[in-house]
């Protein structure tokens, strides 16, 4: 009052400081006011915070009172004296004290005008009327005027009184802090905090004040709600330091003295429990920090004590905040929690936020904060980001496949989509799956199939992902893993493992074979593996396998031929013998393996005298093969092989019983060696016969699609009746005998049945004594009866000349040459030549069959034999034997000889004609016959005498039956020659004519079928 009556600006001052705190920075912080004081008091006395908040109603009906009590050092003479004053409080030199401003009791002025205090030592009450009343009674001129300027509103906190009526203190409590609230808004605002505490609040003030323990709230008509025990909600980390005095520099003298810094950080242990998204310091501030962790440190902070102060210090704290919030992390981590989804990332929403992120994310990369995804017994293994994998890009977010990586891939953490930005930032190391299969290391057998099997569905559904998977590491049955499914060979169960085992499959990893471990192939890894490429089968899979034939192909050279030939039996007796040793061979199984794979039979086999030798070049003993074949050039089997084996499996590699057949798929008709190799006789010499012309087009290729062939024909010395029955009566040896092969668009005689035309058991063209070839082909053997009609074909037996093929034209045309035939029989022979000439391959006879001059049959040095170009040219006899064939152009090519028009220059010469006009019923017979045609008395063509010639579509001729061959030929209805003769001749003979030509009154005007030579007899 001294102060206040000498300088009234002092109680101004007073007044407006007062009202600035209370309507301002501590506006809204009653309750944490008075939980504060209730901390210090309790840490003062060394005992637990307890502070109890009850609102009680008046029973006068006015707005009731506020009750704060609390345990802990009760109120002393400088206690009141810190409660009087403005930033000066009594607890300055108080270690661990929170209240240290001297301000916070003037929160309690947004609810009343008359708080008391009462203790055990006494109590002590403050009133804004009593101060008024005060000042008016014994306040100076000066300070009364002042109080009227401000309508009596005088200072509240300065003046105490005593408190002979203070509520008493609750039982269990020292100090208690009464009240009275102003109006029904005060009421208000005193409800909603309470209401908070329950709800969260409470925690934050244990949190941030750890000398208080439990916070107790009784409101009128609710129930009595007590919060404690913060540590079983919340995962509570605490550090402590010192500051350097230079870090203070700066600030005030008393926050100078004050060295020792402490912070907390709280994480919620339930998603029911939260932060409250500011900064504690140690009582909230207005410094947002929305992370799902509460921070409680002795920031220094500015006069409002709302924000926190910039300055050295500060930064030490921050720094500190950021390890121990990157130890936190740690722990969640090492209990397997998502410390990953605590790293703040993005955006900041101020200054303390944006340095705390930074902070933080420099700190937690080395720290062990990601969890993997495998375990050690069954507990979590954390990693520190760098240390980390993860994966991106399909699989990411499949669990399964995650697991099944683990334990194959060190360091693999989840990658949730959403943290893939922060994973990059932390410096984890980014993987797609391609890269992730590319360099495992693999695992063991069920290792890997659970990592198969978790990318069975991701292979299925994704085509991006199955594309990845192209570089997986396999085990394969041999020990090895591989990078690559495409072409491992999967076993079926039962006779394939049993044909490779004993460690049989190490004889062809040197080769390439690659064979997955059964172990792995199992359900849903099978199915991926076959999805990737891999082929599914059992022992004829892996039979099928280019390493088997290059480990065939190297048997003779090998270091253990035995070995090798165990190991390739073991797997064909796997296909052949179904049901195992003791099982009935399988022969359909066995021809196939035989036919289609007749590199076998360069498997080195021991003969009877234990020589290795290959097993197309042995027999089976008591067999035709035995009896058919050279004994120079095959041996006897190894006894003992055979009785280990079994003739069944030795057969299907080759050794022999019977006629060799091999399905020969395609065969490249330039490599005589490799088709040597095969066992095809003289296949150059059957190139060059039957392929020479197609080859000399580069366009057509030289590889043959092949229908099969039969091997070793030139070791047959003997039983060739037995041999060619026993071809005839297995459908792939017909096959072998009668089907072409085939080279683009031509289709020409087959390797066998050329083989046995020129080199086998009988003449290459015989006639079926049974037919109606004709007498100057000979007879075929009897034994050729037997045979069925497709095979004798192939041997050159004829039942008649029109159904002769391309492979019986060279024979035709030499027996033909050695004695001629009649005029008929040649000109059926030239029909079958012209209607086979673009099926044969090149033929070059010395001497042919021609008519001569006069047209008889005549036998004639190619050299002077000429084809007949057209009818026309026929007539023309003055220019050497000649072949009156259909197709001249084709058989002149096929045969190397001369066109008519080769050898003449077909000058016509004629005195003039005279035109005459071609009777109307011939367009009838003929609709595209010529309008007329020229009339001579004579034509010679190069001075040879001839009937008729057609010169630009126009003929011209000597008589009427010459001008209707020339007709009919400029048609090309050479069979209308006939009837237009004698319609030229007589054309009042047309009714009778058509009658017997047109169709339906007579016969087909068309050429007849099968007989073009009949067409083409000599003029």
């Amino acid at each position: 009052m001294a102060a206040w009556n000498a300088s009234p600006a002092r109680l101004r001052e007073d007044a407006n400081a007062e009202e600035d705190a209370a309507l301002g920075a501590y506006r809204d912080r009653l309750v944490v006011e008075l939980a504060q004081n209730a901390a210090d008091a309790a840490a003062g006395a060394g005992v637990p915070g307890r502070l109890l908040l009850r609102l009680e109603d008046d029973p006068a009906g006015g707005p009731g009172r506020l009750l704060a009590a609390n345990t802990g050092a009760p109120l002393t003479a400088a206690g009141v004296e810190g409660l009087a004053t403005l930033r000066a409080s009594a607890k300055r030199d108080e270690a661990g004290s929170v209240g240290r401003f001297g301000v916070g009791f003037a929160a309690v002025l947004a609810v009343t005008d008359d708080p008391s205090v009462r203790s055990s030592t006494g109590a002590v009450r403050f009133s804004r009327n009593g101060s008024a009343e005060l000042i008016r009674t014994r306040g100076s001129v000066g300070a009364v005027a002042e109080l009227t300027a401000r309508d009596g509103h005088a200072p509240v906190l300065r003046l105490p009184f005593p408190a002979p009526g203070a509520a008493a203190v609750p039982t269990g409590y020292d100090t208690v802090v009464e009240l009275p609230l102003r109006d029904a808004a005060a009421r208000a605002f005193v409800a909603d905090q309470l209401a908070a505490l329950p709800a969260g609040a409470a925690d934050v003030l244990l949190l941030a004040l750890p000398g208080l323990a439990e916070v107790v709230v009784e409101v009128p008509g609710g129930p009595r709600a007590r919060v404690g025990e913060v540590g079983e909600r919340w995962r509570v980390l605490h550090r402590r330091g010192r500051l350097d005095p230079a870090d203070v520099a700066g600030r005030g003298v008393e926050d100078r003295r004050r060295l020792g810094w402490s912070l907390t950080w709280a994480l919620p242990r339930t998603p029911q429990v939260a932060s409250p998204g500011v900064v504690c310091a140690p009582t909230p501030t207005d410094e947002d920090l929305p992370w799902p962790a509460l921070l409680v440190a002795t920031f220094p902070l500015g006069p409002d004590r709302r924000r926190i102060a910039p300055g050295r210090a500060s930064e030490v704290l921050l720094d500190a905040a950021a390890a121990a919030y990157g130890d936190l992390l740690a722990e969640v981590a090492a209990e397997g929690g998502d410390a990953l989804a605590l790293v703040p990332y993005g955006a900041a929403v101020g200054r303390v936020d944006a340095e705390l992120r930074r902070r933080v994310l420099d700190r937690v990369r080395d720290v062990p904060l990601l969890v993997c995804v495998e375990t050690v017994d069954g507990l979590p293994l954390p990693v520190r980001p760098g240390s980390a994998v993860a994966l991106t890009g399909p699989g990411a977010d499949d669990p399964a496949l995650l697991a099944a990586l683990a334990p194959v891939l060190a360091g693999l953490v989840p990658a949730p989509r959403r943290d893939d930005r922060l994973l990059t930032e932390l410096g984890v190391t980014r993987m797609g799956l391609a890269e992730v299969l590319d360099v495992l290391p693999g695992g063991d057998g069920p290792t890997a199939r659970a990592l198969f099997a978790a990318l069975a569905p991701l292979a299925a559904a994704d085509p991006v992902a199955r594309e990845a998977m192209s570089g997986l590491a396999v085990p394969l049955l041999d020990g090895r893993r591989v990078h690559g499914v495409r072409d491992l060979v999967l076993l079926d169960a039962g006779r394939a493992a049993d044909a490779l085992g004993d460690g049989r499959a190490r004889v062809f990893a040197p080769f390439g074979l690659r064979v997955v471990d059964p172990e792995v192939a199992l359900g849903a890894a099978r199915d991926l593996l076959v999805r990737l490429g891999a082929r599914e089968g059992g022992a004829w899979a892996v039979l099928t396998d280019p390493a088997v034939r290059a480990a065939v192909v190297a048997s003779p050279d090998a270091e253990d031929p035995e070995e090798v030939a165990d190991a390739v039996l073991s797997l064909v007796a796997g296909v052949v013998l179904p049901d195992g040793p003791s099982g009935a061979v399988d022969r359909a199984a066995v021809d196939r393996v035989r036919r289609t794979l007749p590199w076998l039979s360069d498997l080195a086999l021991p003969d009877e005298d234990g020589e290795l030798t290959p097993a197309g070049a042995l027999v089976l003993p008591g067999t035709l093969a035995e009896r058919a074949l050279d004994p120079a050039e095959v041996g006897r089997v190894d006894p003992n092989l055979l009785r280990e084996w079994g003739s069944g499996v030795l057969e299907a590699v080759g050794v022999l019983s019977g006629p060799a057949l091999a399905d020969l798929p395609e065969v490249d008709l330039t490599d005589v060696e490799a088709a040597r190799d095969l066992g095809l006789a003289d296949f150059g010499e059957y190139v060059e016969d039957v392929w020479g012309d197609v080859l000399d087009d580069p366009l057509e290729g030289t590889a043959a699609a092949a229908a099969g062939a039969v091997r070793d024909l030139d070791l047959v010395v003997a039983q060739w009746p037995q041999l060619l029955a026993s071809l005839a009566a297995d459908p792939a040896g017909v096959r072998a005998l009668t089907e072409p092969w085939v080279l683009g668009p031509h289709r020409r005689t087959g390797h066998t049945a050329w083989w046995l035309r020129h080199h086998g058991p009988a003449p290459s063209v015989t006639r079926d004594p049974a037919g109606t070839a004709p007498g100057w082909l000979p007879a075929a053997p009897g034994w050729t009866a037997q045979l069925p009609a497709p095979v004798r074909r192939v041997l050159g037996v004829l039942p008649d000349l029109t159904g002769a093929g391309a492979g019986d034209l060279e024979g035709l045309l030499d027996l033909s040459a050695r004695r001629a035939p009649d005029a008929a029989d040649l000109l059926v022979l030239w029909s079958v030549l012209g209607r086979l000439a673009g099926q044969a391959g090149p033929l070059a006879p010395e001497r042919l069959a021609a008519l001569d001059t006069r047209g008889e049959p005549v036998v004639a040095d190619a050299a002077d034999v000429v084809v007949a170009d057209d009818p026309a040219w026929a007539q023309r006899t003055d220019l050497g034997p000649r072949l009156l064939v259909p197709g001249a152009a084709r058989v002149a090519d096929l045969l190397d000889l001369d066109l008519a028009s080769d050898r003449a220059d077909g000058h016509l010469e004629h005195p003039a004609g005279r035109e005459r006009a071609v009777p109307a019923a011939a367009f009838a017979l003929v609709p595209g016959l010529a309008p007329s045609w020229t009339h001579v008395g004579a034509l010679t063509c190069d001075g040879a005498a001839v009937g008729f010639w057609v010169v630009d579509g126009h003929v011209v001729a000597t008589s009427p039956a010459a001008a209707a061959r020339g007709l009919a030929h400029a048609a090309g209805a050479w069979w209308a020659r006939g009837p237009l003769a004698r319609l030229l001749e007589d054309p009042a003979a047309a009714a009778a004519v058509l009658a017997g030509e047109l169709p339906g009154l007579g016969r087909d005007p068309s050429p007849p079928v099968g007989s073009p030579g009949a067409a083409l007899r000599a003029p």
